[in-house]
């Protein structure tokens, strides 16, 4: 089958322009020459019962799909996760054009996936520029790249160690979640290279921070945008713990303002009341007869529990938690210390990462908010 997909890329390509995503004209080229189905045959959808559907990208209509800013599960799991996706084209773009990387500097890639980012790398810089580690996946990625014409060094292992073996680097680029800066990534960057990373303490709570190095300290600001990764995952890893049993303590009981949703709508404050709760706070819902949420609830691994009503009373939503981490206290208190900061926007926040410790900032370096396990 003859696959049209020039026309398709042209019209992707000139929507990412249009929006900003895509600039200068060595990201232009590879992009408008990469074809985003080779390293995408196949992606998964859910349909209307939850289950998913394997999709082959052999018929117009998934070409359409391909070829549109939209990301894309790439494999799941036999309890229906989705475990590696095609990252929305747009996000790429934004974050390649973020690396500020010039010719003849090295690139390593954290998560080399399917394979289409690094081609896109490959595009631009030439392959033997950029190596790329992955826990899984390398095999498959390397044969579209070798279709391609494209050899780049690649591993499989842990990214949290990087690549030492062929360090330094100008510039590292992570396409996973991280909750903190590895100490290896610092340590295998050339000063004044370049981390471009997605830094989460919870798999709902970050952004995409840039980092350059000056001797020993990595530093920079968060990205204005917004961005999520899937967790980068390790060898061996086992699946999701068990969550704690509630705590048996009795529940205290109050009333809040603040929508339950806050988490989602106000993303600053929410991560900085993960960098207070921990990484492994889990977010569910409890659903009504009509099967649409009614209370919002959060766990964590202490057996810590808090319950949110969401009737949207406007006398105040109910409030239950027990534990001896208070949830949903730590939620407002961030979203009252971000209100008295003037409700800082992302790119007000900053990063900082020394051997043995990394930090938050408003602002300015010295201004510290949270301190990160590191």
């Amino acid at each position: 089958m003859t696959v049209e997909w020039k026309p398709r890329l042209s019209v992707l390509a000139d929507e990412l322009t249009a929006k900003g995503k895509l600039k200068t004209a060595r990201w232009q080229a590879a992009f408008r020459s990469t074809p985003r189905h080779v390293f995408v045959p196949v992606y998964f959808e859910q349909n209307d019962t939850g289950g998913w559907e394997r999709v082959t990208v052999d018929h117009p209509a998934a070409l359409d799909t391909v070829y549109s800013n939209t990301a894309l599960f790439t494999d799941v799991d036999e309890h229906g996760a989705g475990v590696s996706s095609s990252s929305m084209p747009g996000l790429m773009t934004r974050m390649l054009e973020l690396l500020d990387v010039r010719p003849g500097q090295r690139v390593l890639e954290i998560g080399t996936g399917t394979g289409y980012n690094t081609a896109l790398l490959c595009s631009a810089l030439g392959d033997r520029h950029v190596f790329s580690i992955d826990v899984d996946y390398v095999a498959a990625a390397r044969e579209r790249l070798v279709a391609l014409g494209y050899r780049p060094t690649l591993a499989t292992g842990d990214g949290i160690g990087g690549m030492p073996g062929h360090a330094p680097f100008d510039r590292i680029i992570a396409t996973v979640a991280v909750p903190h800066i590895p100490a290896a990534w610092v340590d295998q960057l050339a000063d004044g290279g370049v981390i471009l990373a997605d830094v989460k303490p919870n798999t709902t709570a970050g952004n995409l921070v840039v980092l350059r190095k000056r001797g020993d300290i990595a530093e920079g600001r968060f990205d204005s945008g917004q961005a999520w990764f899937m967790s980068m995952r390790h060898p061996g890893q086992s699946p999701d713990p068990v969550p704690a049993d509630r705590h048996p303590g009795p529940a205290t009981h109050s009333t809040t303002r603040l929508s339950a949703q806050a988490w989602k709508e106000q993303p600053v404050p929410w991560f900085l009341a993960c960098l207070d709760v921990g990484r492994d706070v889990q977010i569910g819902y409890q659903l009504g007869d009509d099967h649409q949420p009614t209370t919002l609830t959060l766990s964590a691994p202490d057996g810590s529990w808090a319950e949110v009503d969401m009737d949207g009373s406007t006398d105040g939503q109910e409030v239950r938690q027990a534990g001896p981490t208070r949830l949903w206290d730590a939620v407002e208190g961030a979203l009252a210390e971000w209100e008295s900061a003037g409700q800082p926007k992302w790119d007000q926040l900053g990063l900082t990462v020394m051997p043995d410790k990394q930090w938050v900032w408003l602002d300015d370096p010295t201004n510290v908010v949270r301190r990160m396990a590191g």
